[in-house]
């Protein structure tokens, strides 16, 4: 069957006789023809191009539950709830017809039924359809916006649809349609929504253009997690390396309140950088409060690190130490160790001696909160590329031929929340590095063992003697 619009001469055929329809709509110019056969067909208006994407073409064979359909009409609805709706006829050899509809959020087959077999029950809102029962469950006024091939109502007219939901099944309905003055009857289904798009053949052209879109986006991430890398480089830039210094020194004294100077060492570099010191600390003596300066050769500035006690256990005398010098400026400096009586008690003669074997650290970044930034940039990017690739988004990704970059961005303001992401990590990282409130701290510890300079993790060694007992000393400083 063919029909040849008479408005701009194009030549639509199918492969199947329709009859007992009210109007034409040309799939190339979208001139509103009605008439009840195809020689009385009359001009009325021009639609506009659909403003939601429809899957199936004109005249298309579709597959459904092993029967064979061409697609001879296709509407768009627009719904007082403000939501667009499609639907396709699709009508077989033997004249039985079927209806695919889809939305935002649905995807349904429906097929007409004769009114009698539906009983509308009184005082309620449900009906009875074979021995099952029907919620009304949504009530929508729709308008036409664009159709294409046979039409079988008045386009120009408003048509009212009330759903009712089976009881027992909720994917099966009952759609009660008021159009031209009249009322119509169908039994519906609704289905997953993959396996509706995979009836239409234009759904293989938009797998192939969602992978295209999905590339694009899979580029935009590895773009942002380098950008958050070469950023996280160049707000560091100075305190990234880090230097090392390690040191053993004994200092003898007379008495426990005295001041053992070490032995100096240049922090290099233009910028001002943490200093950490780790080591372990032993003192031969009674308990003793101990306290560390920093001194710069050049200015005699003098950092203090806060005093603690330095607790000597009863095995070798260790005391692990932990000192953070709050940014501290390049230049040359020297450790002095301040000790001092727990007890208040005055300073008497005794044979004192402080060990202190230690390492240095100057500068270093910590990397955590880059880590955290990367997991969220990549799980940011993500969201957004499932939200894109939604099949509720298919509209969007089906001009994937004609998307930019920046059509990907512009995407529910994806370039606006990638550009917030990044001035917080900028405005975190200056705020970081600029900050002058931190103050230099000591943190002593119990050592029963260590396994030599800067170890944070120690044990106890127990030695057996013959026989497997227990001899009750453990292991020296070295």
């Amino acid at each position: 069957m063919d029909v040849i619009c008479k408005k701009c001469g194009h030549a639509h055929r199918f492969k199947i006789e329709v009859t007992d329809f009210s109007g034409f709509v040309c799939a190339n110019c979208h001139s509103y023809f009605k008439g009840k056969t195809v020689e009385t067909l009359t001009y009325v208006k021009e639609f506009s191009a659909p403003l939601v994407m429809q899957w199936a073409t004109l005249g298309e064979s579709v597959q459904f539950k092993r029967n064979s359909y061409y697609i001879i009409s296709k509407i768009q609805r627009f719904t007082k709830s403000g939501e667009y709706g499609n639907e396709f006829v699709g009508l077989n050899a033997n004249q039985d017809d079927i209806y695919f509809s889809d939305g935002v959020d649905y995807t349904c087959a429906l097929h007409t039924i004769d009114r009698e077999q539906v009983t509308l029950l009184p005082k309620s809102n449900s009906c009875k359809f074979g021995n099952r029962h029907y919620d009304l469950e949504y009530t929508d006024e729709q308008t036409v916006v664009y159709a294409e091939g046979f039409i079988f109502e008045d386009l120009e007219s408003t048509s009212t649809t009330l759903t009712y939901i089976q009881t027992v099944n909720e994917d099966r309905f009952i759609s009660q349609e008021f159009i031209d003055n009249d009322v119509q009857y169908y039994q519906g289904i609704y289905l997953e929504d993959e396996g509706y798009y995979k009836i239409f053949d234009t759904y293989n052209d938009y797998i192939a253009r969602k992978e295209g879109v999905g590339t694009k986006l899979r580029n935009i991430g590895v773009f942002a997690v380098l950008l958050l890398a070469v950023l996280f480089w160049v707000l560091n830039w100075g305190q990234i390396g880090k230097d090392t210094y390690k040191f053993d020194e004994k200092f003898p004294a007379k008495k426990a309140n005295s001041e053992f100077v070490g032995a100096s060492f240049e922090l290099k570099g233009n910028k001002p950088k943490k200093l950490v010191l780790e080591g372990i600390s032993e003192s031969k003596s009674h308990p003793i409060q101990l306290m560390i300066k920093l001194v710069n050769e050049k200015t005699n500035e003098i950092i203090e690190s806060g005093t603690a006690v330095h607790e000597n256990n009863d095995v070798n005398y260790a005391s692990g130490l932990t000192v953070d010098f709050c940014r501290i400026q390049p230049g040359i400096y020297h450790l002095v160790f301040v000790t001092s009586s727990t007890n208040g008690a005055a300073d008497m003669d005794v044979n004192f001696e402080l060990t202190e074997d230690y390492k240095l650290t100057y500068g270093g970044t910590s990397y955590t909160f880059l880590i955290l930034c990367l997991v969220g940039i990549v799980v940011l990017v993500g969201i957004f590329r499932s939200k894109i690739l939604a099949i509720k988004n298919k509209d969007f990704v089906a001009r994937a031929e004609g998307l930019g970059y920046f059509d990907i961005l512009k995407f529910d303001r994806l370039g606006v929340a990638l550009v917030a992401f990044f001035a917080f990590f900028v405005a975190v990282n200056l705020f970081v590095n600029s900050s002058t409130d931190c103050r230099t701290t000591m943190r002593t510890s119990n050592l029963e063992d260590h396994t030599y300079t800067g170890s944070r993790s120690h044990y106890r060694r127990s030695f057996y003697g013959s026989g497997g007992s227990y001899s009750g000393y453990g292991s020296g400083h070295k």
